[in-house]
Parts: structure tokens; C-alpha cells; sequence
């Protein structure tokens, strides 16, 4: 043998209160749900099991179509799936940009040979409908990609009404809801998205790895009649019997994750007890006082305007003089939470704070302020 078995070492892991943009604590059900048995992927438990789960999306997108199911891998994966399934090569994707996951999507369907049109905003901010309209009568695109919530920038995109607009010139809307589903309303049907994607490491409190994904009959029409082959393994129609969203098929695409299967099944078991009414509800009230706390701190919100403010994640700027990792450092050694600092468009410019799913109380909403409080004037302090 000429390579040695390695020395893996045992370790043990502190968990913190993990306020970041994601991933949260897990539910406690779903933490035990990761337990249960390792299954067949043609037995009936495995088949209930993803009946339950295409129940849960339907209800969790609010959306009526059959075409649901979820993919094998982290949000990436839906927004892969989500785009090479609608718009082929030399199809024209619109990316409407104001934030890194729309830039993630412009990589994406610039690996396939798409022509990308990118209209940009401040990052800070989000679109009106009037101006996203003059772009998608402007270019005529296949689709127009846009962000629902942005954890990297702290904004939420109004949506409703923008469906409307884009069935107007002949074009589908695709949709990132991996930090918004959940915790932010979102109406897939009644806002005329034809496609969308989320996680279930965010608002749904559970494990990253399998993404939720929805297309309209829209959308389902224009897959059937696609040109362009759809890479194997995000290759929707395959996908979709092997969920058996059609009925009487269980075709063998992959083998997923039994433990992710468990863990998602059991996520939109819990959001369902709670119901989604409850859990916008909660989220919006919790994110209210957690704001009000950070008003009477030197502290300022990185967007400025309350009504493009995300209620899951919360982005905000240091007073000058303090050094962002110094106070995410300072928060996680002496208090045991985990705050993040800002990526892409807002690196050195904000901590960015997650209150959602299990997290989202009125506990950790006073914690993560008495946190970032004694962190300003500790450093503060061992700076003079």
C-alpha cells in the first residue's frame, strides 16, 4: 500500500445559537428524524415519504401544480435545476442583479451557453415593477431570475404582480426563495411565478442538502416542448417520475439521502402544525423587536428604507472604528452565537444576522442585542 490509512481523530463540536444567514439551529423533531432507519428507495415507507413531502412543498409555495418535488443538494442545485430546465443555449435569460446569489445565477446559465442580459440596482434597495417592466418588454427574455429574499444584502423583493407582467411579453419567472420560504409570504400561484426554488437550511430550521422546487403549467409546457437536452441529473421530467408527480410512476432516477428525505418531510410537518399564517406572524413580530433593540445602539441598518427590509436575516453596519470580524469574534467567544459578516456586494460593509425558524423568538431576539451591546463597548473599551 502506498498511501497509509489517515488518523482521523474524534473531536468534540460546541454547538452555538446560530444566528447567521443561514444555516439555523435545527427543530428538535427534526434533529431526532435524521435518526431514523436508512430505507430502500422502492419500499412503500420511502414512496409515503415523498408523498408527504410533495403535500408539504404544495402547501409551503402555496402553489396547485403537480410539478413538485425536491432535489438532491444544496440550494444551488435548485437554482441549476431551475434554469437549465427553462432556458436552453442561445435562449435569453434576464438576471434582475442586487445581490450574490444573482450573480450565482448569471455563472450558472453562463456555463450552459445562455445569453444573460444583468439589469443592476444599488444592493441596498430593490426593484419597482415599473422599471423591471420596461426591461422584460425591452429584451423579450425566455425568463426573468430573480431573488424573493437576499441574505446577502437583507432585502426582500415585492413580487406580487411581476408574474403578470412577464406572461405579458411571453416570458417565465423564476424565483431564489431559499431564505424567504418560510418565513415571508410568498404566493406561487397567485403571483404567477412559474418556477422556484428554496432550502431547508434557513426559515424551515433543518439540515442543507435537499431543495424544494416548483414549476408551473407554464413552465411544464414549455419543458415538454424544450429543444435542448437538460443535464442528467437536474433533468426535471425524469425527476418527476421519480416523485410520481403525475401518477403511477416510481422510476429510479438517484439514490437520495434517506436522513434528508426525513429531516425536509419533517421541517414541512412542522411549519404545517404551526401553519404558514403563524409563521410569516412570528417571524415579522420577532424581527420588529429585534429591530427596535438595535435603534438604541450606535448601530445603522445597511438598507435603509424598512419596506425592503428581509424579516429573516437583518444586515447592519458598524459605527467607524470598529473592525466586523473583531465583533463577530467577540459575540460567538464570549456569548456563543454565531453572527456572519457581509459576502459579495456587502464584504466590510455589515454583520449579517439571521432570526428565522426555531430561532425566531423574542429570547434570541434580546440575546443577539445584549450580545452585540456588550461587543461595542468591550472593543471599544480594549481599544483605548
Amino acid at each position: 500500500m502506498s498511501i497509509p490509512p489517515p488518523n482521523i481523530v474524534d473531536f468534540e463540536i460546541k454547538e452555538t445559537l446560530l444566528c447567521g444567514p443561514g444555516p439555523c439551529n435545527l427543530w428538535p423533531s427534526v434533529r431526532e428524524a435524521l435518526t431514523k432507519p436508512i430505507i430502500s428507495p422502492l419500499c412503500d415507507e420511502y414512496f409515503k415519504a415523498l408523498d408527504d413531502i410533495r403535500a408539504g412543498i404544495k402547501y409551503v409555495f402555496q402553489t396547485k401544480s403537480n410539478l413538485v418535488l425536491a432535489i438532491s443538494g444544496s440550494g444551488h442545485s435548485g437554482m441549476e435545476t431551475v434554469i437549465t430546465n427553462l432556458v436552453g443555449p442561445e435562449e435569453t435569460l434576464l438576471i434582475a442583479t442586487r445581490g450574490i446569489w444573482d450573480e450565482r445565477a448569471y455563472n450558472v446559465a453562463n456555463r450552459y451557453g445562455i445569453k444573460i442580459i444583468v439589469h443592476r440596482i444599488a444592493h441596498n434597495t430593490t426593484f419597482t415593477l415599473e422599471e423591471l417592466e420596461r426591461q422584460v418588454e425591452l429584451y423579450r427574455p425566455t425568463a426573468l431570475f430573480i431573488t424573493h429574499g437576499d441574505s446577502s444584502t437583507g432585502t426582500v423583493q415585492k413580487l406580487e404582480g411581476l408574474g403578470d407582467i412577464c406572461h405579458k411579453y411571453g416570458t417565465l419567472l423564476l424565483v431564489d426563495t431559499v431564505v424567504s420560504l418560510g418565513g415571508v409570504p410568498f404566493f406561487m400561484d397567485a403571483w404567477g411565478v412559474d418556477a422556484v426554488y428554496s432550502s431547508t437550511q434557513k426559515a424551515l430550521s433543518g439540515p442543507a442538502g435537499i431543495s424544494p422546487v416548483a414549476f408551473s403549467a407554464r413552465a411544464a409546457e414549455k419543458i415538454k416542448n424544450s429543444k435542448h437536452k437538460m443535464p442528467f441529473y437536474f433533468d426535471i421530467t425524469l425527476l418527476a417520475e421519480q416523485w410520481n408527480c403525475y401518477g403511477n410512476t416510481r422510476y429510479y432516477h438517484h439514490t437520495m439521502s434517506p436522513p434528508l428525505v426525513w429531516a425536509l418531510r419533517e421541517c414541512l410537518r412542522q411549519l404545517s402544525i404551526e401553519t404558514l399564517e403563524k409563521s410569516w406572524e412570528r417571524h415579522a413580530k420577532t424581527t420588529r423587536h429585534f429591530h427596535e433593540r438595535v435603534q438604541r445602539l450606535p448601530l445603522e441598518f445597511f438598507v435603509p428604507n424598512p419596506e425592503h427590509r428581509l424579516a429573516t436575516v437583518t444586515t447592519l453596519a458598524l459605527p467607524k472604528g470598529y473592525n466586523y470580524d473583531d465583533v463577530i469574534k467577540y459575540v460567538e467567544e464570549k456569548h456563543k452565537i454565531t453572527i456572519f459578516p457581509g459576502r459579495g456586494p456587502t464584504a466590510d460593509k455589515s454583520l449579517r444576522i439571521g432570526i428565522m425558524g426555531v430561532n425566531s423568538t423574542g429570547a434570541v431576539a434580546d440575546a443577539l442585542a445584549d450580545a452585540l451591546a456588550d461587543a461595542l463597548q468591550a472593543l471599544v473599551k480594549s481599544s483605548l
